[in-house]
């Protein structure tokens, strides 16, 4: 009979094995983004647009309750996630899909500033030393990008502004998240992102519906991986682990979208591009505050 510390290592392992799953599907729904022939504004539009109905159903109890001024916030955080969307998906078309997720990792090097100059954070003299080795990783990587068939320094600029823009994003409902549940945050900013991009869209004569089984049966995939399963599972497993512990399954996101996308698109990365990202990863790691 298993005893209660057991118990509690099984469950810590499902979830862990989860949180494994969620990565992974959120990686190869950016490996699907890639293959679509439309634009890349409008796959981030229908990701969002079309996962409202999901997001209204687990927060409908709660719609009612949200003040004003906080709806606004989460709106305008909504504005920010959809820019990210919207330079995640263009670097797709530009660089490789294990670029545009090593630099989503390097997301604590943005948060953490922000911390500083408008929450008073204190920070651990560990994020510089980080941060040093990232960026020496970062000069390996575009160095060995410049001949490369599958990477180029322009992708990875717009991989670098999808950063910046999700971790504007993640400072603006930082404090919201205490009060309102995922699923209503996500609700609301899925809003602001689909505005945001239709927006973006009618204004560069990008609009596109799919008619194709093959497109329609992939955005839906993308939706149905990137935003239900992929962000929803990840958004209730984070407060279920240790936060180190989830730190360390998203330094592996580079490393799966590797293999996904060698095993699915045919990307190979050259020995300077593989150094560069292990670089990358141990400055990341560095820089992580330990507890």
């Amino acid at each position: 009979m298993a005893t209660k510390n057991q118990r509690t290592s099984m469950t810590q392992w499902r979830f862990i094995a989860l949180a494994f799953l969620a990565e992974t599907c959120i990686i190869y729904a950016s490996v699907l983004v890639k293959t679509l022939e439309i634009s890349p504004i409008m796959v981030g539009f229908y990701r969002v647009f079309l996962a409202l109905p999901f997001f209204l159903y687990l927060a409908r109890q709660e719609i009612s309750s949200i003040a004003k001024k906080d709806l606004f916030l989460i709106l305008f955080a909504g504005v920010l996630f959809g820019l990210d969307l919207a330079f995640f998906n263009f670097a797709l078309h530009h660089t490789s899909v294990a670029n545009v997720n090593l630099f989503g990792s390097l997301v604590c090097f943005v948060l953490v500033p922000i911390g500083i100059f408008f929450f008073h954070e204190k920070v651990n003299p560990r994020f510089f030393i980080g941060a040093l080795v990232a960026i020496i990783g970062i000069g390996f990587l575009l160095s060995g990008g410049q001949d490369s068939q599958t990477a180029s320094i322009f992708g990875d600029f717009l991989a670098v502004m999808s950063m910046v823009c999700y971790a504007c994003f993640l400072a603006v409902i930082h404090g919201l998240r205490k009060t309102y549940s995922a699923s209503l945050l996500m609700f609301f900013a899925s809003i602001g992102s689909s505005c945001t991009l239709l927006i973006i869209a009618l204004l560069g004569g990008q609009v596109q519906i799919p008619r194709s089984y093959s497109d329609i049966s992939t955005i839906l995939l993308v939706v149905l991986l990137g935003q239900v399963v992929g962000q929803g599972f990840f958004s209730y497993i984070m407060g279920k682990i240790q936060t180190q512990v989830a730190s360390l399954i998203l330094l592996l996101s580079p490393i799966i979208a590797g293999i996904l996308g060698f095993v699915c698109l045919g990307e190979k990365l050259g020995m300077l591009e593989i150094f560069g990202i292990g670089v990358i990863l141990l400055g990341v790691y560095l820089a992580k505050d330990k507890d």
